[in-house]
């Protein structure tokens, strides 16, 4: 039987997550579930993947409030009552709308810990929050879709193919599931999960935070689990997926231990298969110059992520190569390129799907 094994809500979007035995679909997704997120001043949203230390950062619900603890053992009360009445303008992957803002002690609480004036917001009551695609469907502060369904099959082979030791964590999804086969979920289209009933929109792209370590939050080595996973799981416009997204048909509440029904199923999505040679490329590191700043990088990850890593912001937004926004000047030495269109006329490269061959130099594309 395909059944329910893990449920987990994450209340501040890249801190630590909160297992639990049941959870309540609301408008949203998972009541509770990144209804807070730390934003730059301007609304611009904040994630591990500039900031891995923020996966450290623990969680507790207690009534009307969200007790926050930091590796240090410092923590805070964050009382919803507390958080401005005023809607104030909110950005998320290029996806804008509005949240309230928390008080003064609370954003200098995490100011202090990342050392950078941010904000921490509230999705608010009323979620105001859309996506193009569904216009018509509530989202929290999540990258774009409600729920995040997760295979442990799909975990397990992956992890026997993975030279680092990986914890399903580091996925982050709300829904584990076991019983299926490995990858099944490719085909469904719609399940129904207890008293509830999902779609599933698309496969999860995946990004540089499923590389941390989630206790330490360490970088892997080699850029694990993505180097493995894009032998097995990437497609012909080079996105590396693992999970499902989805979208809850109607509210009610799934539990461990419920029995997954497959109500429609589709067609899968075709990967390329090119599984690893015994003898992989070797990792070495080089120097990325950017604005008169150097960085001890690597050939493994793609200089977008690199930069991050450093805490050098690049415009970006979509991070497959398709926006443009991450859009920079080779000025020195060789990249490889994970897409076609990663590499443009007059040594214009895309930061996001490009990896240093050695040193290299670049300048942002005004």
């Amino acid at each position: 039987m395909i059944a329910v094994n893990q449920l987990f809500i994450y209340p501040i979007k890249s801190m630590q997550g909160i297992a639990l035995a049941n959870a309540k679909c609301v408008d949203g997704g998972f009541e509770h579930d990144r209804i807070l997120m730390l934003s730059e001043p301007d609304g611009t949203f904040i994630t591990a993947r500039r900031y891995p230390e923020l996966l450290k950062v623990k969680t507790t619900i207690i009534d009307n409030q969200i007790e926050t603890s930091l590796p240090t053992n410092e923590s805070i009360a964050i009382n919803f009552d507390e958080f401005s009445q005023s809607n104030e303008a909110t950005e998320v992957w290029g996806n804008h709308f509005t949240s309230h803002i928390a008080p003064i002690k609370v954003n200098q609480f995490f100011s202090h810990f990342l050392q950078k004036d941010v904000q921490l917001r509230w999705i608010g009551k009323q979620l105001n929050r859309r996506t193009k695609r569904y216009p018509d469907v509530p989202v929290s502060f999540a990258d774009g879709y409600p729920y995040l369904l997760l295979n442990q099959a799909s975990f397990n082979y992956l992890e026997r193919h993975c030279p680092e030791k990986l914890d399903i964590r580091q996925f982050r999804g709300n829904i584990v599931i076991d019983g299926a086969l490995p990858f099944a979920e490719d085909g469904w289209k719609t399940i129904k999960i207890g008293e509830v009933i999902f779609d599933i929109v698309k496969p999860c792209t995946r990004c540089v935070l499923t590389t941390f370590n989630v206790n330490s939050a360490k970088a892997l080595h080699n850029n694990e689990p993505l180097t493995t996973l894009a032998y097995f799981r990437s497609d012909s416009e080079g996105d590396i997926d693992f999970g499902m997204n989805m979208i809850a048909r109607n509210s009610g509440t799934v539990s461990i231990g419920d029995k997954i029904e497959i109500l429609e199923r589709q067609t899968a999505k075709n990967y390329l298969k090119n599984l690893p040679k015994k003898a992989q490329k070797d990792i070495q590191p080089c120097t990325i110059t950017y604005k008169n700043q150097k960085i001890i990088g690597n050939n493994q990850q793609t200089i977008l992520e690199q930069l991050e890593q450093q805490h050098i912001a690049l415009p970006n937004s979509c991070r497959a190569g398709v926006c443009g926004r991450c859009l920079v000047v080779l000025e020195k030495g060789e990249v490889e390129a994970l897409t076609s269109s990663a590499i443009k006329k007059n040594k214009q490269i895309l930061a996001c799907s490009c990896i240093p061959k050695g040193d290299i130099a670049i300048e942002f594309k005004k």
